[in-house]
């Protein structure tokens, strides 16, 4: 089985729907990393993510074809970039009965860490509009319809001739145009522009929005205006920055741990626990060997050990025991520590601290060691 490399990827590119084909991934610095990636566009009109804007001469009476990105391969530039737009972006403010307004703002991190932005606006003018399609369209009728699904509708509804311009297209099919008859130019001229114009007052808004959008992520990618065939046959390569710490830098594993820390305290709260030490009366006594003796057994060796006609007298209430929680704190930061912790502090470090400065004093001796 071949192996599945980029390389072989886009030699064989009409076998796969390129998305996101990554071929280089490197740390920058300790925080971020940028990833390069390879997007083909499919120049087959079919899939619509280039369209024609005109031509241009080459010499020797030769002219090549001039093409510009269509919104969806723009959006997926976009995405592979990691372009990000700002909020209110595309909002669309109606300025008059004909014209439609919409801004937006994108921003995208740059390979050496900076922020580029960019702010754009569309303006729909559904005269100006109006008389770009009028003018396109009278250049049609006269000079010929060159698409063939266009030209195949208008002669099945205006007068005209297909004519042969010489050339052939990419299946290598002769390319024709349809030339509209004289007297049926001003039908097919007027009732275009009602389909066209009815259209674009339909979806003025949505159409400013787009534009707004799109001239943004043409201003922040560089994108060019127009591009030949032979151009747009080339992948395009996208760079993209993206936060993706080392967790193998020390530093790195410091930073995240206190930032792990600071979130816990920001959710619970960083206060202390309280220790409160209470005393309880001692009830039994312990013999020397520090094994407790029962009531019974005291009011048994108290009898045996009166004498006769001594009167017992009453017991006097044991007194309170002290409370000596404030005894035990901690030789270091002076803090009240549990009487638990001051014992096996002493036992361990020869002197009583408290959690923290237990730790602080661990640390010091791996320092040194």
């Amino acid at each position: 089985m071949e192996s599945l490399s980029i390389q072989n990827v886009i030699s064989r590119k009409d076998n796969y729907n390129l998305a996101i084909p990554f071929v280089e991934t490197q740390q920058v610095n300790p925080f971020y990393k940028m990833s390069v990636s390879l997007l083909c566009v499919d120049t087959n009109e079919q899939a619509s993510q280039v369209f024609k804007v005109g031509s241009r001469a080459k010499g020797n009476n030769q002219w090549e074809n001039l093409y510009s990105l269509a919104k969806p391969f723009l959006q997926r530039l976009a995405t592979e970039a990691g372009i990000q737009f700002g909020p209110g972006s595309g909002d669309v403010v109606r300025m008059d009965e004909n014209t439609w307004k919409a801004s937006a703002f994108g921003a995208v991190r740059l390979p050496d860490g900076n922020v580029r932005t960019s702010n754009n606006f569309k303006v729909i003018d559904l005269v100006t509009e109006e008389k770009k399609y009028r003018l396109a369209y009278e250049e049609k009728a006269e000079k010929g319809i060159g698409e063939p699904k266009a030209g195949k509708a208008a002669a099945e509804k205006y007068a005209g001739e297909w004519i042969d311009t010489g050339e052939k297209n990419g299946r290598g099919y002769p390319i024709q145009i349809y030339v509209i008859a004289e007297q049926d130019r001003g039908k097919y001229i007027e009732n275009s522009l009602l389909d066209a114009m009815t259209q674009l007052r339909a979806n003025a808004p949505q159409k400013a929005a787009t534009g707004a959008i799109l001239r943004v992520i043409r201003d922040l990618l560089g994108i060019k205006g127009t591009y030949t065939m032979e151009e747009l046959k080339k992948p395009f390569a996208v760079a993209r920055m993206s936060f993706s710490p080392d967790y193998n830098d020390p530093m790195i594993k410091q930073v995240l741990l206190q930032q792990a820390m600071q979130s816990i305290g920001n959710l619970f709260g960083n206060t202390q626990p309280v220790v409160q030490t209470i005393s309880i009366p001692k009830q039994d006594c312990e013999d020397d060997l520090g094994i407790p003796m029962g009531v019974d057994e005291i009011k048994t060796d108290d009898r045996n050990e009166r004498a006769p006609g001594e009167r017992r007298q009453q017991a006097e209430p044991e007194a309170e025991e002290e409370d000596r929680s404030m005894d035990f704190r901690c030789d270091k930061c002076n803090e009240v520590i549990p009487r638990n912790v001051w014992n096996y502090s002493k036992e361990h470090f020869d002197r009583p601290l408290c959690y923290k400065c237990q730790k602080v004093v661990k640390g010091t001796e791996r320092g040194r060691r």
